[in-house]
């Protein structure tokens, strides 16, 4: 090849070169200038270099031609460096467990305790899937019965395969949610899907609430511009409350396809039954645990601004007694409520669980009661106390023989008024 023709190549070619320099430190540039812009470069300098010397023989052509493939071969070896060196978007978990443990380690023992956790997931800081993360530690803390667990276990914990997906799959609703106060369908029984607090006596009053007045929860929970919500219960209770943070979100009721009202309305609840505060904090600190395991009778109190009254379903209760009960009730359009003890129950059920009631049928003798877990369920067989309930968004009915064997209790809206 004549000296001339072989400048022209190594004019044409040298931003090859540069390019494959320049993805050695600079991925995302080089992935926007595609190869064949080497080839165009080699390509007008060959043809600058072919009008200037026309004859080139047959061994100089092979040259010619090997050249431009391994020029080629460079720039898509690059251009797949490029793709696969590039950065993922989302920081491994150990990384944000590296970042954020100092944090939330609020005695610098090397540990989280669930006090920490739960200070974690009211940090308004904490989002997305930092706010997942921290809530999944919380809920397998929850399960696994753990008081604490050490920086190196979480450590562990967060490089599981099932961790990963979890706290994945958990960012993902966060993303869906709407963070709106009520979408046009709320407030619906079809928003109740009971989260990780044992609080179905709460949400059973809720939901008789929400059958019998959907404008009353919507009456209750205000706004407020500086802080994020006041609710105002029917007793006259009022409670300010800060706007929820993305783990508090996760906590509660799920929120998919629905507004934050649920999820406002279990964290004023439990700031009335936990108001404590930190010190130097404004924000009000609820151990989620409160909400464990309360009586139904608190929040038709405060929900109706009636005293609670109760009957309790044995082996020596009266059908006719609850039958008069729940026609009176009925009647006078007043919140009940049932729930159940240890004892063995109908599949698609839980046992010590709250439930609401939302009718009786006094012609049929039937019940229509309300699972806040607003689950689906289909017996393997006919209907009844061995195969269970046909269960639709929670709601199903029990004839009220079946009703007697399988709730321990009636708990209700009286006529009594609460004092204020």
């Amino acid at each position: 090849m004549s000296d001339s023709k072989k400048q022209a190549l190594r004019v044409g070619s040298n931003k090859c070169l540069q390019l494959e320099l320049h993805g050695a430190t600079s991925n995302s540039d080089a992935a926007r200038r595609p190869y064949g812009e080497c080839l165009i470069n080699a390509g007008i300098a060959l043809n600058a270099a072919t009008q200037r010397q026309r004859t080139i023989s047959c061994g100089n052509i092979r040259t010619l031609v090997l050249f431009v493939f391994l020029v080629v071969a460079g720039a898509r070896t690059t251009l797949a460096q490029a793709k696969t060196d590039k950065p993922s978007e989302q920081e491994p978990l150990d990384q944000l467990v590296e970042t954020h443990f100092s944090r939330w380690d609020k005695n610098s023992n090397g540990s989280l305790e669930l006090d920490d956790v739960e200070h974690a997931m009211e940090n308004r800081f904490a989002q997305g899937r930092v706010a997942a993360l921290i809530f999944q530690v919380f809920s397998h803390m929850q399960h696994e019965h753990l008081p604490r667990i050490s920086h190196q276990d979480l450590l562990t914990l967060v490089k599981s395969r099932g961790f990963k997906k979890r706290v994945e799959n958990t960012t993902k609703d966060l993303e869906a949610n709407k963070h709106q106060l009520f979408l046009p369908s709320d407030p619906s029984l079809s928003a109740f899907h009971q989260g990780g607090m044992g609080d179905c006596s709460l949400l059973a009053a809720i939901a008789a609430q929400v059958h019998r007045s959907p404008k009353a929860i919507r009456e209750m929970i205000h706004p407020d511009e500086k802080r994020g919500f006041e609710v105002v219960f029917a007793t006259g209770r009022k409670v300010k409350m800060a706007k929820l943070t993305d783990a508090e979100l996760l906590m509660g009721a799920s929120t998919d396809k629905h507004g934050l009202w649920l999820s406002v309305l279990e964290k004023a609840y439990g700031m009335i039954h936990n108001p404590s505060r930190e010190k130097g904090r404004d924000h009000k600190i609820v151990p989620l645990q409160s909400l464990d395991g309360l009586s139904i009778e608190a929040p038709i109190t405060l929900l109706t601004g009636h005293a609670a009254g109760s009957l309790d379903l044995d082996k020596k209760t009266n059908p006719e007694q609850v039958q008069k009960l729940l026609v009176s009730l009925s009647k006078k359009d007043r919140l009940m409520c049932t729930d159940t003890d240890a004892r063995k129950l109908p599949p698609g059920m839980g046992d010590e669980h709250a439930y609401a009631i939302l009718g009786y049928n006094n012609k049929r003798r039937t019940v229509s009661v309300f699972n806040p877990w607003g689950n689906q369920f289909t017996p393997k067989g006919n209907p009844g106390i061995a195969n269970g309930y046909p269960t639709e968004n929670g709601v199903f009915t029990v004839p009220l023989n079946d009703f007697l064997q399988v709730f321990s209790r009636v708990i209700y809206e009286t006529d009594k008024e609460e004092s204020k």
